[in-house]
C-alpha cells in the first residue's frame, strides 16, 4: 500500500479512537450492551437522527435489543433509546456475531463492508431481517442503507478508513463499502499481483454506470471486449450493461475507487 494510502488510513483510525493500546484493551473490555449503547449515544448528535426509525439489533448467542428513533430533540440532542428486547412493533433490524460487532466496534471493517454482497444469496457478517409481521417496503429498503452509514459511523464529519487491511472480499477482491444510497454506490476495492475480479460471468455486466479511478498500481481489463490498461490516476468509464473483467499481472497491488451510479445503483 502507497504511503499515501497508509497516512489515511491510519489517521482516520485514530481520529476516530480505533488507534492505541489504551483504546483497544478499553473496547475489548466493554460488554455487547455497552458497545451498542456507545451507537445510540453518538447518534444522538447526527442529523440523520431527525428521521423517525426503530429497528432491531440481534447478536447470536448474545441477546437482542431494539432502538427507537424518535426524531423529536431534547436537552441532549435527538431522542435515540436503545432497549432490551426485541421491538414491541414488528420491524426490520441487523443481525450479526459478537466478533462482527466488536470488528466494526474496533474499526476492522465498517458496517457497509460487514454487510457487503457479490449476490443476494450470499451470506455477509452482517445481515438484514424481518420481525414476523413486518414485510420491508420497497421504500423502506432504500432508507436502509445511508441510515446504516450513519447509525454506525461514529463522530462529525463522519470519516470512513479504507485500506488492504480494512476489507472483505467482494467480487473477488479485497473490499471497503464506502457509502450508498438509492443511486449511487462508492467502493474501494484491490486487485492484489495476480488476482482477478468480476469473473464470475453474473457479475460482469451491470445496468448502472461505473466510474473507476485508479489510485495505486496498475489494472489491465476487458469493457466489452475491448482491452484496456488504467494506471493509477486515471479514470475508466464502464457503459450500463457493458462486459467489463479486471485482473493485475504486476508484482503489486492495484486500488481503486468505484462510484457506481444512476438507475439500479
Amino acid at each position: 500500500m502507497s504511503k499515501w494510502l497508509s497516512m489515511i488510513s491510519c489517521s482516520s483510525i485514530l481520529a476516530l479512537g480505533f488507534g492505541g493500546t489504551l483504546a483497544a484493551g478499553h473496547m475489548e473490555s466493554r460488554t455487547v450492551e455497552q458497545i451498542l449503547d456507545s451507537y445510540v449515544q453518538d447518534f444522538r448528535n447526527d442529523r440523520f437522527a431527525a428521521d423517525p426509525m426503530q429497528f432491531g439489533i440481534r447478536i447470536a448467542e448474545q441477546g437482542e435489543w431494539h432502538v427507537i428513533v424518535a426524531g423529536q430533540e431534547d436537552d441532549d440532542g435527538w431522542q435515540v433509546l436503545l432497549r432490551d428486547g426485541p421491538s414491541p412493533t414488528p420491524t426490520w433490524g441487523y443481525r450479526m456475531d459478537e466478533k462482527t460487532l466488536r470488528m466494526i466496534d474496533s474499526g476492522e471493517w465498517n458496517a457497509l463492508t460487514a454487510r457487503g454482497k457479490a449476490f443476494s444469496s450470499d451470506k455477509a457478517p452482517m445481515e438484514l431481517f424481518d420481525m414476523e409481521g413486518y414485510k420491508r417496503t420497497p421504500e423502506a429498503y432504500r432508507a436502509i442503507n445511508p441510515f446504516s452509514f450513519h447509525f454506525w459511523t461514529r463522530g462529525f464529519p463522519e470519516l470512513i478508513p479504507f485500506g488492504a487491511d480494512l476489507t472483505r472480499t467482494l467480487h473477488g477482491s479485497p473490499a471497503v463499502g464506502l457509502y450508498y444510497e438509492t443511486g449511487l454506490r462508492t467502493i474501494y476495492s484491490r486487485i492484489d499481483p495476480g488476482g482477478r475480479v468480476r469473473d464470475d460471468p453474473r457479475e460482469m455486466a451491470m445496468p448502472f454506470l461505473i466510474m473507476i479511478a485508479v489510485i495505486e498500481g496498475v489494472a489491465e481489463g476487458e469493457v466489452d471486449g475491448e482491452r484496456v490498461t488504467v494506471p493509477a490516476g486515471n479514470v475508466v468509464f464502464v457503459p450500463p450493461h457493458a462486459t467489463h473483467l479486471w485482473w493485475n499481472d504486476t508484482d503489486e497491488p492495484a486500488a481503486a475507487l468505484l462510484i457506481m451510479f444512476g438507475d439500479g445503483a
